[in-house]
């Protein structure tokens, strides 16, 4: 009821929903009363709906807290062998990362915490696990961990056009999660040398969010990672280095442009775009064809990207 509550009034908090949210903060503070309610997976449920209602708001203490007790949580269940479920630790490790990137909020856990997310390349398809030609006049600005991030993001567009899961294959859904979480989870923990690199890395993030299923383009987290990547870049749109990378550029704007929410932000990547189309892009690109081969060139994906990109592109022009 609690989620339901805060869906109605539009992620803001109302009576109705500190109601509900004080009626699971006592039922929580009854549980950590006995060590057995303590460590199920409804108890630990209950705390990162109320961690995630927090990182909605905004709250990065609030979520440390939650996400601290969660911890403390998992190291009871280790000492005490309780077993835990795939879907609560998937639950966890997704909670604690999605409110890192919304909040700043330190994360407890990663890609290498719980087992059942480990992920390793597929030596059958070696292909897919390349650098996009794009990137590599740019290789020399990113360190070797991200470069190799870029190559599995790759790999994941590949798997993404060329899937055939259904939503029945578990294993393989599975392996996608597992591929998308590792991707996600060291894109958080790099450490941005420079702007360039700082905006490729938001802009890599917000790729491999679009490239899964619909659930996580209706997330908040594509526009969130759409919002950050603009202010980077118009804090950073005076610096002669796009001069040289204006192909780069463009692919950036678009991206972000693509999966920015209608309002201030879609707005602001409009603006931009429509300057660096008098400057940096021009003659650059003259249709949506002569721009495909440029997004091309970079991460590209013509079944999650192509309708919402198109639409930004055809607005620009208008």
């Amino acid at each position: 009821m609690l989620t339901f509550a805060f869906a109605v009034s539009s992620g803001s908090i109302d009576k109705e929903c500190l109601d509900y949210q004080s009626d699971a903060l006592s039922s929580i503070r009854q549980s950590m009363s006995s060590p057995e309610r303590a460590t199920s997976e409804s108890t630990l449920g209950a705390i990162l709906l109320l961690a995630g209602i927090d990182a909605r708001l905004g709250m990065p203490r609030q979520v440390q807290l939650h996400m601290g007790a969660i911890r403390q949580l998992l190291d009871v269940c280790r000492t005490k062998g309780v077993y835990l479920s795939d879907g609560i630790k998937r639950a966890i490790f997704w909670q604690d990362l999605n409110s890192s990137v919304m909040t700043g909020s330190k994360r407890v856990v990663d890609h290498t915490t719980f087992s059942e997310l480990h992920w390793a390349r597929d030596p059958f398809s070696p292909n897919f696990f390349i650098l996009p030609p794009g990137f590599q006049s740019l290789s020399h600005v990113f360190d070797e961990e991200f470069i190799e991030v870029l190559k599995d993001v790759h790999a994941l567009k590949c798997i993404r056009d060329n899937s055939r899961i259904g939503r029945g294959d578990v294993v393989g859904m599975a392996r996608i999660d597992n591929h998308q979480a590792s991707i996600q989870s060291r894109l958080a923990s790099l450490q941005a040398h420079s702007p360039i690199s700082e905006c490729c890395r938001l802009a890599a993030y917000l790729c491999s969010t679009s490239l899964r299923c619909k659930i996580w383009p209706a997330s908040t987290i594509p526009s969130h990672l759409s919002s950050q990547l603009l202010y980077k870049l118009q804090e950073v749109s005076d610096d002669p280095v796009w001069d040289d990378f204006p192909d780069f550029l463009a692919w950036l704007l678009h991206i972000g442009g693509g999966f920015a929410l209608p309002g201030t932000i879609r707005s602001g990547y409009l603006a931009l775009l429509r300057f660096e189309n008098n400057t940096r892009l021009g003659g650059l690109y003259e249709s949506w064809s002569d721009l495909l081969e440029v997004l091309k060139q970079f991460i590209w994906s013509e079944i999650a990207f192509a309708l919402p990109v198109k639409t930004f592109w055809e607005d620009s022009s208008s």
